[in-house]
């Protein structure tokens, strides 16, 4: 099975669908189901006992893990001057936290089922941006503990990607209030299929990171 966080919408359900048309049984965690997966969890993620209850039903599907792709995330371009403590703790919550216990929970399966993972960062996890501080500090930190869970399966089969796309034609920006003109960004289908096609490498080849940056 495929675990995807975040398939209810953007990439993450495009991702889903390639993974439908595959044959896969796909699972998805996010607050709205998605019409490609044979399971929906629907739960936000936000806080540690919705990640447990996740992990949880995860754990009770026989099926072996093949990939845990997190495609989970939030955006804010709140900046200096202007930056709220709850806005921290939202971001920091669904960037970070969400993407790195669940696979903390899962650990002891992704070893069994020598499972791969792939975080969805941001070109924003490889420099600083003055118009979404919040943002890009919580994506180098998603990029920190990936970078860690890499290090924590080096011996084992599973491999852990960092998968960094620029910005997509998506409504994430839309979502956050953000006013962003994206009709010069990425196909979020195409960009699916560069996520698709680097997991479907032999396994004994690890694109430990990718950076998808938009002409």
């Amino acid at each position: 099975m495929i675990v995807i966080t975040g398939a209810s919408d953007g990439l993450g359900k495009e991702v889903a669908k390639l993974y439908k048309e595959a044959g896969k049984k796909v699972v998805n965690i996010s607050r709205r189901a998605c019409e490609h997966a044979d399971v929906n969890i629907c739960l936000s993620l936000r806080e540690g006992a919705e990640i447990e209850s996740a992990a949880k039903q995860v754990l009770e599907i026989e099926e072996p893990l093949e990939a845990l792709i997190n495609c989970i995330g939030v955006y804010s371009d709140q900046k200096f001057g202007a930056i709220e403590e709850d806005e921290i703790k939202r971001l920091m919550s669904t960037n970070v936290k969400a993407p790195t216990m669940l696979a903390s929970l899962l650990i002891d399966r992704i070893k069994q089922d020598e499972a791969d993972v792939l975080n969805v960062l941001s070109t924003a996890a490889t420099k600083g941006k003055a118009s979404e501080p919040l943002y890009v500090a919580s994506k180098w930190a998603a990029r920190g503990a990936t970078l860690s869970l890499q290090d924590e399966l080096r011996k084992k089969k599973s491999r852990v990607i960092s998968f960094c796309p620029g910005g997509m034609r998506t409504n994430f920006f839309e979502t956050a209030g953000a006013q962003n003109d994206t009709t010069s960004f990425m196909d979020p289908s195409e960009v699916a299929l560069a996520l698709k096609q680097t997991l479907d490498l032999p396994k004994n080849m690890e694109v430990s990171e990718i950076i998808i940056n938009r002409k």
